[in-house]
Formats: C-alpha cells, structure tokens, sequence
C-alpha cells in the first residue's frame, strides 16, 4: 500500500494543464462540469498525485475512472485506489486490497455533532483526552474510510474504535487509511 498527500497550492499551472490534457474525454467532462474552481483543482491534483503513485508500482497508461455508485476505479489495472479531499488538502491511496482513505481539515466542532455521527464508545474516546477536535476527526475519518472500503452503512452503526486504521496528521489535515 503506497498513499500521497498533497495541497492544490503544490501544484503549478501548467502542472494542471499537463494533467487535464492527460485524461480521458469522461474525466475531462467530469471536471468541465463542476463550477467551483477549486472542485476542479482538487480533482485535478488527486488524479495528479494517484498518477504519481502509480508509477511507483510500475504503471503508466492506467485511467481513472468512476463507477455508477460514484467510487473511482482503474482501468488497465487490478489494483484498488481511493482518493479524498478536503478544503485544500487531496490525498490518494493505492494498494493490492480493497482500501479507504479519507482526510478533513481539523476544525471546530459542537456537541450536537459528536452526537449525530458518534456512538458510545467514540464519544468516551473524544471525550477521554484533551484535543477533542483531533479525537472526532480520527473518528470521523475512520468512517468515511471505512465506508470508502466497504460501501455505506449508518454512520452510528460502525463503530472506529473496534477496527484498525492508520492515521497521520500533516498540518492542520488528519488522514485516515481504512
């Protein structure tokens, strides 16, 4: 399993530019679509940094795709991606097994959130230290991955603290892998 993290501010005009030309017709219309600027950098910076960890494993010519359900796949190759972004951070994962990888910008948070996306056993572990807003994103990330992974169920229904995870904080960013 290889991942990337990346901000839309590494990457340089004509980096995107390189990159855009460098997609399938469906992808470029995929992103013609979207009317947000940054939706587009954002999309363009994880293909970007999936490419990049493809050539580690030794391919080249594999496109981006996605699925009817919305879940990117590969064509050309059997290996298992997925991709995230938040704000300005993007972040890809590759591996040989089905995988999930999800990042958010730590922020603040309220009660009534931890709540609704928290079961018992998540909120005493927010609640059991001293920066609950990194303890809910760990938990948050965890589910979104998780669901990345393994398609969707309630968000109270799966509960982080009973399943392995690698999670990383790069700046204000936490990533999780699932």
């Amino acid at each position: 399993m290889k991942w990337k993290f990346c901000k839309i501010t590494d990457i340089t005009k004509t980096e995107y530019k390189n990159i855009y030309n460098g997609l399938t017709p469906s992808r470029r219309a995929h992103i013609d679509r979207m009317k947000q600027e940054n939706d587009r950098l954002r999309s363009l910076a994880v293909t970007y940094i999936l490419s990049c960890l493809l050539a580690e494993y030794g391919i080249f010519d594999a496109k981006l795709e996605v699925g009817e359900n919305g879940k990117p796949y590969l064509v050309g190759s059997d290996l298992f991606i997925s991709l995230s972004h938040s704000e300005e951070g993007v972040a890809a994962v590759v591996s040989e097994t089905p995988v999930g990888i999800d990042i958010e910008k730590i922020k603040p948070i309220t009660d009534k959130l931890i709540n609704y996306v928290c079961n018992e056993n998540e909120k005493e572990y927010i609640e059991s230290g001293e920066d609950r807003e990194y303890r809910f994103f760990t938990v948050w990330t965890a589910k979104e991955a998780f669901f990345k992974k393994n398609g969707g169920i309630g968000v109270r229904a799966v509960d982080t603290t009973l399943f392995e995870k690698s999670v990383y904080k790069i700046e204000d960013y936490l990533i999780t892998i699932v």
